[in-house]
């Protein structure tokens, strides 16, 4: 069954957009301030257990030991190799081989030969490494009680509270953006309660320094890595070097260095200070200095104390975290250390309040892992001790990167897009060429994975990486940013990234010689296979449907930005009539979603969501556009198993779209009962992804605006009777507060820093609303404007 195409410019947003100045939107009255502290009975045994801290560039996972206290290091910029063109220069002569293979149903032997001449050189890229660890070992043997150990999200603060000997003592430690350091305070309720020796350790160290107060470690990346990882290619040799530098001190008491670090006597109390960094300047360019770096970092908190640098830091942690406010169910549950709650909740109990905790968390870790001068968040955040990561740890630009930023809009964490807007910049440069080496294109792709290196060519396999439509889905962020600030010299400056990824389209999209659409000759529905009609299962294939759902959204966009910057009308109508000779969208025999052109019958492997990007991420699918369509979303999904980890955050993203506010319940309840770790990380292969997409989905659930109109809690998680939230964001610039009893809206606060218009729904109830600037406007449940 084959449906018309679908063209949804949300031409609702386009005269509001079009004036809206760059400006941030003033605060809405918050809901009340949320309790964000995650606290244990006991020190972290495992990595997930650990408390991630982070400014962007430099990540910490805290242990909270007693006796003994691991904090594990990472710097954003720390990788594996070093700078590497990964494009074949003999690729291109193979393309239109494997091209005719695909049209005359050769599959196993397109993908073939694809593995054996179309792809990198290595076939693999580079991982992400850990840094080491800063290891304090505290004096004395006696018993320990009254521990805590806790993570406040609000402020960004680790702290672990015991008593031992008759002293009391405390550690907190925080990783300061502004200062660009991490700090460890260290007090005991007793003079001469602090001894310890501190020390640095790394896989890569080369020598150690020590002197009184301070400690350096110097180390460089060597290779190969020393454990067989195939997705990761081997490297002889040197890459990065590094520094790790800390200062030492104490108030009272003594301190000395040692062969192996700096110990601290009978002090009354300690600050450490730390700082790292690498020889990375860009993905060409390894040839920084470290040292230079880490000194110049050492030098401007010089002479601050511990609570001038705490109160910087706070500050801006701060301004990020207390934008969103999520007050549902008991807040008396925080009461119970959160690993109970969470075993509690997977024995079947009820904890709403701990669901908006791992919201909240989602929110922290893009806070803390993805902040401007820092690279961006990839397949484990910023935090990764393994020297073979799983998947490298690296950019899986086929849906992990992606999801790590689903909720950077939406939930008011704008800025902390500025990496990945930077990486993209960067790709386009690097993927212009693999665009020409590979498909004698212009314009520029990347495939499914990118590094530090930024390499754009196919790697892996057939099976994983011969998808040349990553650079056309991360463009989506590039639009997604100007949608909801509506900053117009951001759009200025970045539609050339955009219509770069559309012009490779354009060059590198073909008429299908049996259906006479236009289609990429060969991709996958990523990491998915389909038995043929021979019965063998295969990967590659024309344009399956989420590139057609990629290019959809790409080629909107960009028409929408050619109207708003009055640029390349020519391009614009190259885009329109392109658009009227994709693929449509088609159901099959199953009444699903058709992810393949043919009515293939599925394989066991890979993703299988791909085609559902129609409807989310994209919006090319849109609930009240196409209900045929949409009815085939929710077929598949009325039937689908859930699993875990970031499958089952875009289920919850689905499922609000789908305004499920029961589905959205189950899934949440579950994610957080059975997919997070004890630090409320999620579990699987101990990737980041889970986390922020379960945020982005509940975001979806309490409010959506994909469709031209702001829609005011569209899927309310059955669970949460009552409740209330502020600070999300809407697409043109809007900010909401709202507030529901009994599951049902109460009131609704919404403003816009610019005069706009906009039309608000609540459940089948629509209203047009004009906005002055900066003055809210508030609704009750029947949207009637009231004062």
């Amino acid at each position: 069954m084959r449906l018309a195409p679908i063209l949804c410019l949300g031409s609702l947003w386009a005269t509001s957009l079009a004036t809206l100045a760059a400006a941030p939107p003033e605060p809405a009255p918050a809901a009340p301030a949320q309790d964000m502290v995650l606290w244990y009975g006991q020190p972290a045994g495992e990595w997930l257990e650990a408390l991630p801290l982070g400014n962007g560039l430099l990540g910490a996972m805290v242990f909270g030991g007693t006796r003994h206290e691991r904090i594990a290091l990472n710097e954003s910029s720390f990788w594996s190799g070093r700078p590497h063109d990964y494009d074949d220069p003999e690729a291109h002569q193979h393309l239109t081989e494997i091209r005719d293979l695909v049209w005359a149903g050769e599959f196993q032997q397109a993908e073939k030969l694809a593995d054996a001449h179309f792809y990198g050189r290595p076939a693999a890229q580079q991982a992400y490494q850990p840094l080491g660890d800063l290891l304090l070992a505290f004096e004395g043997d006696d018993p320990v009680g009254d521990y805590r150990r806790e993570l406040d999200m609000a402020r960004g603060v680790a702290r672990i509270s015991c008593r031992a000997g008759g002293v009391g003592l405390t550690r907190e430690v925080f990783v300061s953006y502004p200062d660009r350091v991490l700090v460890v305070r260290i007090t005991g309720d007793k003079p001469g309660g602090v001894s310890l020796l501190a020390q640095l350790k790394s896989p890569y160290q080369e020598h150690v320094t020590a002197e009184p107060g301070k400690l350096v470690l110097d180390g460089c990346w060597k290779g190969p890595i020393p454990v067989n990882n195939w997705l990761i290619a081997p490297v002889e040799g040197t890459g990065l070097r590094f520094q790790t530098a800390l200062l030492a001190l104490p108030e009272g008491g003594g301190s000395e260095a040692v062969d192996s670090g700096i110990r601290i006597r009978k002090a009354d109390a300690v600050t450490l200070v730390l700082t790292a960094a690498t020889s990375h300047v860009n993905y060409r360019d390894i040839s920084g200095d470290p040292a230079a770096v880490c000194g110049k970092a050492l030098a401007a908190v010089a002479g601050q104390d511990y609570a001038t640098l705490l109160r910087r830091h706070e500050a801006d942690f701060r301004a990020l975290m207390s934008r969103v406010q999520l007050n549902v169910g008991d807040a008396s549950q925080g009461r119970k250390p959160t690993d109970q709650r969470i075993m509690a909740l997977r024995a079947g109990g009820g904890d709403a309040n701990l669901e908006a905790l791992a919201f909240q968390f989602g929110r922290y870790l893009l806070a803390a892992s993805s902040r401007a001068g820092g690279q961006p968040a990839n397949l484990q955040g910023i935090w990764n001790e393994a020297v073979s990561p799983p998947w490298g740890s690296k950019y899986t630009i086929n849906i992990n990167t992606e999801m790590n930023y689903w909720p950077a809009e939406v939930c008011n964490l704008s800025e902390c897009h500025q990496p990945l807007f930077d990486m993209i910049k960067d790709i386009a440069v690097t993927g212009a060429k693999t665009a020409r080496t590979y498909y004698g294109c212009e314009g520029w792709v990347t495939h499914h994975n990118t590094d530090l290196w930024r390499g754009t060519a196919p790697v892996d396999a057939a099976c994983y990486g011969m998808w040349p439509m990553g650079g056309a889905w991360l463009c989506r962020y590039l639009w997604e940013h100007y949608a909801f600030t509506g900053d117009r010299q951001f759009l200025q400056a970045n539609y050339p990234l955009m219509k770069g990824a559309a012009r490779f389209l354009l060059d590198m999209m073909v008429e299908h010689p049996k259906h006479g659409w236009l289609v990429t000759p060969f991709s996958m529905s990523p990491e998915h296979d389909f038995i043929d009609g021979n019965g063998k299962a295969a990967f590659l294939s024309p344009s399956p449907t989420m590139d057609i759902a990629i290019t959809r959204d790409l080629f909107t966009h960009c028409i929408e930005a050619t109207r708003v910057l009055g640029v390349d009308a020519d391009f614009q109508d190259q885009l329109v009539a392109a658009l009227k000779r994709l693929p449509p969208y088609q159901v099959n025999r199953r009444g699903h979603l058709q992810e393949w052109l043919e009515d293939w019958k599925p394989g066991a492997m890979g993703h299988n969501m791909s085609p559902y990007f129609t409807f989310f991420p994209g919006t090319s699918i849109t609930r009240r556009s196409a209900p045929e369509l949409v009815a085939a979303i929710q077929k598949w999904m009325d039937q689908r198993q859930r699993g875990g980890g970031w499958p089952l955050a875009w289920d919850i993203c689905l499922w609000a779209r789908l305004e499920r506010g029961d589905q959205v319940a189950a899934c949440v309840r579950r994610m957080v009962g059975h997919s997070l770790a004890p630090n409320l990380h999620n579990r699987g292969s101990n990737q980041s992804d889970g986390s922020f997409g379960l945020t982005a989905g509940i975001a979806e659930a309490l409010l959506q605006s994909q469709a031209g109109e702001i829609s005011l809690l569209p899927a309310l998680p059955t669970s949460w009777p009552d409740g209330a939230v502020s600070g999300l964001r809407a697409r043109g610039g809007f900010e909401l507060t709202m507030r529901w009893k009994a599951g049902r809206l109460e009131s609704a606060e919404i403003r816009n820093p610019n005069a706009a218009v906009a039309r608000v729904r609540y459940g089948e109830r629509t209203a047009e609303l004009s906005f002055k600037a900066g003055e809210p406007i508030r609704l009750d449940a029947g949207l009637t404007s009231v004062k």
